[in-house]
């Protein structure tokens, strides 16, 4: 893909949120219709969790949600239909996570050469905004990753 030519698809980065929906709406609005997307959700699944032995062997955790095949189906087919319901021609990415969210958000841009990467900031306040700024996810997607992000802040109090 290249700034002339822009075929990759957009990744719609979705966790069920309401920040994730408000997130794909605005891209929607930016973009236009029809555009190719990407819905990528990445979950733990429940049989692979380490619990407790996975910390003390010192294995990094990945910091997705826990949660059964059957769960994480039905949360993707949700950000699929929110998608097409925005005006995106999406298809769903369930990735089962083994290391940190924001390294399978940018290793997934890089591998479908996305042309931009969507996501939504959780609404943070009073001290937590301040000493914290942007999530751990989108600082780390925003520090590594080399192409386009949008990341749509929270809903205004």
């Amino acid at each position: 893909m290249s700034a002339e030519d822009p075929k990759g698809p957009v990744i719609l980065c979705w966790d069920g949120s309401s920040s994730a929906s408000r997130s794909i709406e605005h891209a929607a609005r930016i973009l236009g219709q029809r555009r190719r997307a990407i819905v990528l959700f990445a979950h733990v699944p429940v049989e692979a969790h380490g619990g407790v032995v996975g910390v003390l062997t010192g294995r990094p955790s990945p910091d997705a949600p826990i949660m059964g095949a059957a769960d994480a189906e039905g949360l993707l087919e949700e950000g699929v239909r929110i998608a097409g319901e925005a005006g995106f021609e999406a298809s769903g990415l369930r990735i089962a996570a083994d290391r940190k969210t924001a390294e399978i958000i940018v290793e997934t841009a890089k591998e479908q050469d996305a042309m931009l990467v969507v996501m939504g900031q959780r609404g943070r306040t009073g001290l937590k905004s301040t000493l914290l700024g942007l999530g751990s996810v989108a600082q780390q997607v925003l520090g590594t990753y080399g192409g386009a992000v949008l990341l749509v802040g929270p809903t205004p109090a």
